[in-house]
């Protein structure tokens, strides 16, 4: 008896079902290696500019091709898709390509790390761009096009809205922030 009332004492009285917990202790962080961090960034960030890239030439072909079938305000219109395409384009053009290998990009982490901040602000440029291509499409689909181009006008959009989503998720890969739709429209 005397043993048990020794364990009670020690340990306290528990209700049924109740467990005694340790107080939480913060684990310790593993330091980040800021130029891997920035490398994986600036990676990511080109891979999906590149495909981003390549999104953005296709729905401009089609757009373009489109267009050169069409009259009159359709494709007026369709070129200036195709226009803001282009432009759109452009602005990733230069940050599409894989970094350096790690040991050189390492040597000019303070370059590598402004090109990251421009790759960012040229992504942002170009979803204004596709921003204005997607409005004008939208404008064009609203005026209900006869098929075949209703349908391919249908597929070039929910094409656009995938390069949408690549140059998105580029910006937010090489850590920087999407402006919400109307910051971008400003």
């Amino acid at each position: 008896m005397l043993g048990f009332m020794a364990c009670v004492a020690v340990f306290g009285c528990s209700k049924a079902g109740s467990q005694i917990t340790e107080p939480a202790t913060a684990k310790p962080r593993t330091p980040v290696n800021p130029e891997k961090a920035l490398y994986d960034q600036v990676s990511s960030g080109a891979y999906q500019i590149s495909a981003a890239i390549d999104s953005i030439e296709a729905v401009r072909k089609t757009a373009r091709e489109i267009a050169s079938r069409e009259k009159g305000n359709t494709q007026k219109a369709l070129f200036a898709i195709s226009a803001s395409l282009d432009d759109a384009g452009k602005a990733l053009a230069d940050y599409g390509d894989d970094p350096p290998p790690f040991e050189e990009f390492k040597k000019n982490f303070a370059a590598q790390d402004d090109r990251r901040l421009k790759a960012i602000s040229a992504a942002n440029q170009s979803l204004s761009d596709l921003g204005d291509a997607q409005d004008t499409l939208s404008d064009l689909l609203d005026s209900h096009p006869p098929e075949p181009e209703s349908t391919e006008l249908n597929n070039a959009d929910s094409a656009l809205d995938d390069c949408v989503q690549a140059v998105e998720g580029a910006v937010k890969a090489m850590g920087g922030r999407v402006p919400a739709a109307d910051e971008a429209k400003n």
